[in-house]
């Protein structure tokens, strides 16, 4: 495999116009100042991949700043939020897989999964991890063994194939030297010969078909150097015996036609003896359903046609049979599911003229546990909605007993501050400090919980419900709608003083409202707030399907509705997925909410 490293000038001249062109050469400016040749030449080759796999502008920009100096507030200021986010999404896996010795690769899989969040940050690793591959060396084992067993099943499961086969390959080629160079000297015609053969194919495939005025789509693909050693080694055959070098897949609306385009074939090509098999009349165990032939052309080129209908090709790439789940791949339904849901996405962006739908997925990949990072990147594992207390009783209990202030990611913060995954958590302790009854409410785990009980000898106190007081004109400044529930004309709703004399609007049953100290709670009404443009959440419950998402998707853009944000669960054979629109008329939601519910599947809408 020969590689080219992309130029600058060829780089910025594959962007689209519709790219923030100047913010992009900006990034590639300091990453040059900054980085030495080697590394800068990683990142603009992985920024080249970026632009080929769909991403825009913020991701191109943060995979080209992320391994220079800059610091979080001064990539928000000299490009975008957006950018600074991603940055540190990378730099926090950065410090994780520098513990890859600590896990196994099913552990460290979902430690960088339940980090990213973002589908972006997910595919950006992913091209990194390309890039590097693509300019490995033999001696590069460690590296191979980390992406053959993380980043290449990942890359399986989101449906990322050209990035699979070629992880793949490149992982063969230096864990496998000896039989990689054999599959090359057996497998005389490179992959541009068999990809030239399988163009040739294709259009006399589609050209038969079309004279025949049948509607079909036809897809091919070649199969990559360990595909074809792993088949040899399972059949126990040589070269010949592998008929699917070359693959084509015929999609079409029923099963009859699948039946017709079998004997229009069979009457293009010679068919192969015993190399037949009808996994329409029978379904394989998983359900998979789809009729293979092995046919043979005039100059000798042999190939396997699949032929399936639509439904039947949705079941096979996103349903029990997909194509990675019968691949040496280890299993984990619920991890899994949400991957699937991940492909969906990626899918549904790819072929949709809405590109910014994928900037705003977020998966809930891990949500009984989240994994932060002392200084020295040692990673504890932390409930959800765990603090920095929780984190210094999980190092010690003298650490927590004496624990006065917390840094995360650099920055002093409260001591009941939400820790989030890949953050990385610093103690400061004073011999002076004591735990406080008021600890109790501020720690989430049962550990910290004890420990402070034990110090103070005391027994849980039962909160008391208080009146909220009144509202008072002068401590009003400034009105923020809090994003946690995001409240919209028509729901009832009060406020929360913070500290800068601000206030914080919720909806009535909002959890975080009820949490809070109701001495800090006030009345509020819309008239005070005013019009803005608003934020307001859709969550949905339904039984997981084929393509719910890509309904749910297209519901909301036939709407014109704003996606910001939105995430999704997999639970069993039900989802639970929630979506932020942005707005300033809450009628359009009521009318996407009523849509979403006439969809199939779909057992229950609320507003957030």
């Amino acid at each position: 495999m020969k590689y080219k490293n992309v130029s600058q000038e060829e780089f910025l001249k594959s962007l689209k116009k519709s790219f923030e062109i100047g913010l992009i050469k900006k990034a590639v400016k300091v990453s040059e100042k900054e980085l030495n040749k080697e590394n800068f030449t990683c990142l603009l080759n992985t920024a080249h991949l970026l632009n080929s796999l769909g991403l825009k502008d913020a991701s191109i920009s943060a995979v080209l700043l992320f391994e220079t100096k800059m610091n979080q507030e001064e990539i928000k200021k000299e490009f975008t939020e957006e950018t600074k986010n991603l940055v540190e999404s990378i730099r926090k896996i950065r410090k994780i897989e520098n513990q890859k010795k600590n896990f196994d690769a099913e552990t460290l899989s979902k430690i960088i999964l339940a980090t990213t969040q973002d589908v972006r940050t997910t595919i950006m690793v992913l091209a990194l991890k390309l890039a590097k591959m693509r300019r490995s060396k033999k001696d590069d084992k460690e590296l191979a063994k980390l992406v053959k067993a993380v980043f290449l099943p990942i890359s399986q499961k989101i449906g990322l194939e050209e990035v699979a086969w070629e992880l793949e390959d490149l992982s063969f080629k230096i864990l496998e030297q000896e039989n990689y160079q054999k599959m090359k000297n057996i497998l005389k015609r490179n992959r541009n010969d068999r990809e030239n053969d399988l163009k040739k194919i294709e259009n006399e495939i589609k050209k038969t078909l079309k004279k025949e005025n049948i509607n079909a789509k036809v897809i091919g693909r070649v199969k990559n150097l360990y595909g074809i050693h792993k088949k040899m080694k399972r059949k126990k055959c040589k070269l010949k015996g592998v008929h699917d070098l070359i693959a084509i897949r015929i999609i079409c609306d029923t099963v009859k036609e699948c039946y017709i385009i079998l004997g229009i074939l069979h009457a293009m090509y010679e068919s192969l003896l015993n190399s037949f098999d009808d996994y329409i009349a029978t379904p394989k165990k998983n359900n998979y359903r789809s009729i293979h032939t092995d046919l043979k052309t005039a100059d000798g080129r042999v190939f396997e046609a699949q032929i399936r209908t639509w439904k039947m090709h949705a079941e096979a790439e996103e349903g029990t049979p997909a194509h990675w789940l019968y691949k040496d791949i280890k299993k984990d339904k619920e991890f899994d599911s949400e991957l699937t849901w991940a492909r969906q996405l990626i899918k549904w962006s790819r072929k949709s003229k809405s590109k910014k739908i994928l900037e705003s997925l977020k998966l809930r990949f891990e949500e009984k546990k989240i994994f932060v990072l002392t200084p020295n990147s040692d990673i504890i594992e932390l409930v959800p909605g765990a603090t920095p207390l929780d984190f210094a009783y999980a190092i010690h209990p003298n650490i927590g007993n004496t624990c006065e202030k917390t840094l995360v990611n650099g920055k002093i913060v409260s001591l009941d501050y939400e820790l989030d995954n890949g953050d990385v958590v610093e103690i400061i302790t004073s011999k002076k400090q004591v735990p406080k009854s008021q600890w109790l409410t501020i720690v989430k785990t049962n550990k910290a919980k004890t420990r402070i009980r034990q110090f103070l000898k005391i027994k849980k106190e039962k909160k008391t419900k208080k009146e909220p007081k009144k509202i008072s004109k002068k401590i009003i400044e400034s009105i923020k709608i809090s994003r946690c529930c995001n409240p919209i004309p028509g729901d009832k709703i009060y406020a929360i003083k913070t500290t800068k004399r601000k206030l914080t609007v919720h909806m009535e049953n909002c959890k975080n409202l009820k949490r809070e100290d109701q001495k800090k709670v006030i009345p509020i009404n819309w008239e005070m707030i005013g019009k803005r443009e608003l934020s307001a959440e859709i969550k949905i419950k339904a039984k997981e399907r084929i393509n719910l998402l890509t309904e749910i998707l297209d519901v909301i853009a036939s709407m014109k509705g704003k996606v910001i944000s939105t995430d999704a669960k997999v639970e069993k054979e039900n989802i639970s997925c929630n979506f932020v629109l942005q707005t300033k008329k809450p009628e359009k939601i009521r009318k996407i909410v009523e849509k979403i519910r006439k969809i199939d599947g779909v057992k229950e809408v609320n507003r957030g």
